[in-house]
């Protein structure tokens, strides 16, 4: 079940892409800050900042993957079907406007 949920799914590879673009988009504004605002960026910044800014996208890629593809993949006559069983169809449509809106808006609501 684990290989299901984890290969199969896709789940590793979603979780891993958008944690590292996230994390890219985190530098991105950290080299900003010091680059446009460099006195406020030394009066302010501290290392622990960078790592908080850093774990935080993983952590947020495991809850917005990892957690629901455990309790909706099946294995069904010896296939896996991943993402397929959700207890109602209205929390499949919640689910896939928020993985969309994470993906894509993240970096502009930063930014904003």
């Amino acid at each position: 079940m684990a290989l299901c949920i984890l290969i199969d799914g896709g789940t590793l590879q979603s979780l891993g892409m958008n944690g590292g673009i996230a994390c890219v988009v985190v530098l991105t504004l950290d080299r900003y800050w010091k680059i446009v605002h460099p006195i406020h960026h030394r009066k302010y910044y501290r290392r622990w900042m960078l790592y908080v800014g850093l774990f935080l996208p993983w952590l947020n890629g495991a809850a917005a993957h990892l957690l629901p593809a455990t309790g909706t993949s099946r294995i069904v006559n010896g296939v896996c079907r991943p993402n397929r069983y959700w207890p109602s169809e209205a929390m499949d449509k919640v689910i896939s406007v928020r993985r969309v809106s994470i993906v894509f808006f993240f970096a502009f609501y930063i930014l904003s």
